[in-house]
């Protein structure tokens, strides 16, 4: 596998709230810990980070708050504050800047991905590291790109990034799902994703994300669309980023130039 250069790392809710409620500081600090080695090396490093709306509830815990709230667009304008803030203390122990990147699909489209494109790439060249969320406080539904996996894919054909990891609570894709087949085995690789891979694809494994193995299949295909290769890994692994960028195989590699479900095309 060629050597990874410039990266957009995707974290769901569910690894960083370590499956409670809370976001795990702990965990965190363990994910910086490891962006900050990579970066001294020379890479560039975006980070796609949930876990906003579920800051947001956990903020307004009274039951009744919950109730009055109108929708999950106020739980992230509250929590995204809050995610932010624990994000730029991690990384200021490293001594490292991070920038808040809040975006919609309009800020892929013609008119304004290279508004997009030069503001991450300015950011990149003053080694501050872009956190990016989907700006669910204004998404509507002609606007919403739906989920992190494929915000993920979108920031990386945008910025010729050449690895896209999807880190997540699964060591990647398995023949069937392996919290109820205990046959189940990994797939290490994947050169196309046809309907046979795509019938492996479940929903979100908790309450807590909006994900699931379909969106990150989903991702892997809008990210080859520019040569982008993705790898869906365990959060749970030690140093998974690290390993994964020293040419570890961990997870499941999917190649560029893949096939689409739906058309039976490369994308």
């Amino acid at each position: 596998m060629k050597a990874m250069r410039k990266i957009v790392i995707k974290v769901g809710t569910s690894t960083l709230t370590q499956g409670t409620q809370k976001l795990s500081r702990r965990y965190m600090l363990g994910l910086v810990q490891q962006i900050a080695h990579l970066q001294s090396q020379g890479l560039e490093l975006i980070l796609v980070s949930s876990g906003a709306i579920a800051t947001g509830r956990d903020l307004l815990s009274s039951d009744k708050m919950d109730q009055l709230l109108p929708s999950k667009q106020t739980f992230a304008s509250i929590g995204q504050v809050k995610l932010m803030q624990v994000w730029s203390e991690l990384f200021s122990l490293f001594d490292l800047q991070v920038g808040q990147v809040l975006l919609t699909k309009e800020d892929f489209s013609n008119r304004k991905k290279h508004v997009t494109r030069d503001t991450l790439g300015c950011l990149l060249q003053h080694n501050i590291i872009p956190i990016i969320n989907e700006n669910d406080t204004v998404s509507t539904k002609e606007l919403c790109v739906g989920n992190n996996d494929s915000l993920a894919a979108l920031v990386a054909n945008l910025i010729a990034a050449d690895t896209v990891i999807l880190l997540t609570d699964q060591e990647g894709l398995y023949t069937a799902d392996p919290r109820l087949n205990s046959d189940a085995k990994l797939i290490p690789v994947v050169t196309h994703i046809d309907e046979k891979i795509c019938a492996l694809a479940g929903g979100s494994s908790t309450s807590l994300g909006t994900g699931g193995m379909a969106t990150k299949i989903e991702a892997a295909q809008i990210a080859s669309g520019s040569g982008t290769r993705t790898i869906i890994a365990s959060s749970a692994r030690p140093n998974v980023l690290i390993d994964l960028v020293e040419g570890k195989r961990i997870g499941t590699l999917f190649l560029e130039e893949i096939t689409s479900c739906k058309e039976g095309k490369t994308l």
